[in-house]
């Protein structure tokens, strides 16, 4: 299915250059783009160009003001692109609804009848405001710089404000007779969701997910729904590590030993700024012993931290609330879990908590662990794993040469899937062996470059980490029974 929207905007310049210089028989600006379409594809289709309520940025003064006559000009500019074709305008972000509300009367006044849709950009961090806020000239009302500055260095509050600015934003605009809404999300939907919930633009219970994990954007990967369970918690290292691959399993997982995984650089270890500092504040604290690091697993396993090494993801997932006291037991018994799902037996789809796939269908799961131990808690382990016939592990320490395992080498076990109407079964999550071996060399490696590296070199909690970094061993468990999953009865009396 192909798109048959298209959205002209400004001229950009190549990396590296100032300005931009049109080519030889080139487009110079969005205009030439809009007559072009249309003379080309005729009615074909739908163009969406760029409005700038304030003024292009080229446009306004260094006091923060486009002069009258360069915001008629502009406002001219825009009449022609849509009257060469354009059947929609999207503004630029903007955070005084007065100003925008003000450009779509003068937009009526000079012509412009088509739809103006106002562009919302919730706040997520501080710094990113003020970047993209200076990079585009947009004016801050002071009451909003009033509220930023004593909550500037803490993410949350920030984050909650900007969702509360955002809806009090909306909510202006709706009121004066605006029907639609666009919100720039950057990759970070969640305030742009919390901000159509308070709306009463979408119920939370209907906001479900297509698959376990979330589709990447990549044209190339938008048939992939098969994926290995290791790296649930880190999709942008598995995507990747996984960008060069030909064709992306769908259906089936197959014989992921053909599959070449990228090899581990420096880009599966980089953090943005603020969860860098989150980790700083929530990590790196001193470690006296194991057990202090069984402690930091296991609140974060309850929710009182909101980072860890092992994730990209914002907190605990809601499926992990189901199992957070059993992950927290066995935690403080040295078993440190960095990735889990409860067992689900026939929940409905749209379940808020383990659902995804759409209404209608039916979830199953069986229940997994994944977790660092020592040698010795390891063997009482697979001691106890006799008494449990449907436990199925594999267990591999850093360096690759010590393996502990009761399946086969090329076993791929489907351990999430979902029966849908008139669809065949789904199965998007697997466990297998190749894949696996795969990912504990990144599963280790963050105990160095993801926690240790936190502290000045030779710090005692260093070392400790690196300890057990080289003498643990990484554990895959799934419970096989999904009807009557007993998987944390084996960590029992250990």
């Amino acid at each position: 299915m192909g798109s048959r929207t298209s959205s002209p905007s400004a001229a950009i310049p190549p990396h590296g250059q100032d300005k931009f210089v049109q080519v030889q028989g080139g487009f110079a600006c969005a205009l030439d783009l809009v007559k072009h379409i249309r003379a080309k594809y005729g009615e074909y289709f739908g163009i969406t160009v760029a409005g700038y309520p304030e003024g292009h940025p080229d446009v306004i003064g260094n006091d923060g003001v486009a002069t009258l006559q360069a915001y008629q000009n502009e406002l001219a500019y825009l009449k022609s692109k849509v009257d060469a074709g354009a059947d929609l305008i999207v503004t630029q972000l903007f955070y005084d609804t007065d100003i925008y509300l003000k450009f779509v009367n003068d937009c009526r006044q000079v012509g412009i009848h088509c739809p103006i849709v106002p562009g919302i950009m919730p706040i997520n961090n501080y710094k990113g405001f003020i970047r993209m806020t200076g990079f585009c000239k947009t004016k801050i009302p002071a009451e909003i710089t009033a509220a930023l500055e004593p909550i500037k260095d803490n993410e949350e509050a920030v984050r909650n404000y900007g969702i509360h600015l955002g809806t009090e934003m909306c909510k202006k605009i709706l009121a004066n007779g605006i029907k639609t809404l666009h919100l720039y999300t950057l990759n970070m939907e969640k305030s742009a969701l919390a901000i159509l919930m308070n709306l009463g633009l979408i119920e939370e219970a209907k906001v479900s997910r297509s698959l376990p994990w979330r589709r990447p954007t990549n044209v190339f990967r938008v048939k992939e729904d098969v994926r290995p369970i290791f790296w649930a918690n880190r999709p942008k290292s598995y995507i990747s590590r996984t960008m060069g691959w030909d064709q992306y399993p769908r259906g089936r997982w197959g014989d992921s030993r053909s599959a070449a995984y990228g090899t581990l650089t420096d880009y599966q270890f980089m953090r943005p700024r603020a969860r860098d500092k989150k980790l700083h504040e929530e990590w790196v604290v001193r470690l006296n012993s194991v057990e202090d690091v069984n402690e930091k697993f296991k609140k974060f396993c309850l929710g009182k931290l909101r980072s860890s090494p092992w994730s990209e993801l914002d907190g605990i997932q809601p499926e992990t609330r189901i199992i957070n006291e059993q992950l927290g037991r066995i935690n403080l018994k040295g078993f440190l879990t960095i990735n889990s799902q409860p067992a689900v037996n026939g929940e409905r789809s749209d379940s808020s908590s383990v659902g995804w796939g759409g209404p209608g269908g039916y979830v199953y799961q069986k229940a997994y662990l994944e977790f660092f131990c020592s040698p010795e808690k390891l063997n009482t382990l697979v001691e106890k794993c006799k008494g449990f016939p449907n436990l199925t592990y594999m267990a591999v320490n850093k360096e690759g040469d010590r393996w502990i395992s009761n399946v086969g080498e090329s076993d791929v076990n489907a351990v999430t899937w979902g029966v849908f109407p008139a669809k065949e079964i789904i199965q998007p999550t697997v466990v297998d062996p190749a894949s696996f071996l795969v990912w504990k060399d990144e599963a280790f490696e963050i105990w160095s470059r993801g926690w240790a590296c936190l502290y000045p070199e030779g710090d005692p909690s260093q070392k400790l980490l690196q300890e057990i970094q080289s003498s643990f061993f990484l554990v895959s468990l799934v419970d096989n029974d999904y009807m009557k999953s007993d998987l944390y009865g084996v960590f029992d009396d250990i």
